[in-house]
């Protein structure tokens, strides 16, 4: 009987271990791992956004800009962004000031938003209350320009205030290979910023991913041909898959793009 006893004895003690190896085994939401592919010869630095995701940073001539595409929900203070996935049965273009982020086919797997970051309105990159982490800011048009114009290094003649299109700098910035972008994906990424293909929603529809990318200004586009538009475009700059060039253009703010923050020093 006392061995019965001492036998029923150890296998409660091993329950109650099994119990709780579940329980630290539970399942919770996890960062996830991104799998793009950076530049082995430069040495990134590490940045933390509020809400503890960490980016890979590289130092481009005199600017330092966020390797990877930000993937932030809250504005620097704390606020929360408005999350407004295509699920939800609203247009983007419904909500004319606010801003709003989305993941690309409103997916939740944590690798594809580690790798691919999320998109977000231009009322977003414009809000006071800044996307980016406490000493970085979404870059203007004329950072844009600095580290096109850095990269070009005088190689291609192009207007950097025109059109703003250049024909080798989208190569320099691309990650290398097709493991994101699609063929041909002509790139060497020299510079280290591993650029990635997140696409764009438009409305209620999501266009381009592994095939482009579109990247936030936060400078206003206004052309007095057009005074209507004033306050409801931002610059971008857009890279795409067959092509080394980058391009130059101005999206409404309803539309949802990926985000490159810049240090401000």
């Amino acid at each position: 009987m006392k061995e019965y006893q001492t036998n029923i004895s150890i296998i409660i003690i091993v329950l109650i271990f099994s119990m709780l190896g579940c329980c630290k085994d539970d399942p919770t939401p996890r960062k996830g791992k991104s799998t793009a592919v950076f530049n082995p010869d430069k040495e990134y630095g590490m940045v933390t956004d509020i809400d503890g995701n960490e980016y890979k940073t590289i130092t481009i001539g005199y600017q330092t800009w966020m390797a990877e595409n930000l993937r932030v929900t809250r504005y620097s203070n704390g606020d929360f962004i408005t999350h407004l996935p295509v699920s939800a049965g609203y247009d983007i273009i419904y909500y004319e000031t606010e801003g709003i982020y989305c993941a690309y086919d409103d997916t939740a797997d944590p690798d594809s938003l580690a790798t691919y970051g999320l998109l977000y309105n231009g009322h977003a990159v414009a809000d006071q209350r800044n996307l980016c982490p406490d000493g970085w800011h979404v870059p203007s048009d004329e950072e844009w320009i600095t580290l096109v114009t850095y990269l070009d290094n005088g190689e291609n003649a192009f207007d950097p205030n025109g059109t703003g299109t250049n024909a080798v700098v989208g190569g320099r910035l691309k990650e290398v290979g097709i493991l994101h972008w699609n063929a041909p994906n002509p790139a060497d990424n020299s510079s280290g910023f591993t650029a990635l293909p997140g696409g764009c929603r438009v409305g209620d529809t999501f266009y381009y991913k592994n095939k482009m990318a579109f990247f936030w200004s936060s400078t206003d586009y206004y052309v007095d041909s057009i005074p209507h538009i004033e306050g409801k475009m931002l610059w971008m700059r857009s890279i795409s898959e067959l092509f080394t060039t980058i391009g130059r253009g101005a999206f409404p703010k309803d539309t949802g793009q990926s985000v490159r923050c810049i240090s401000d020093n």
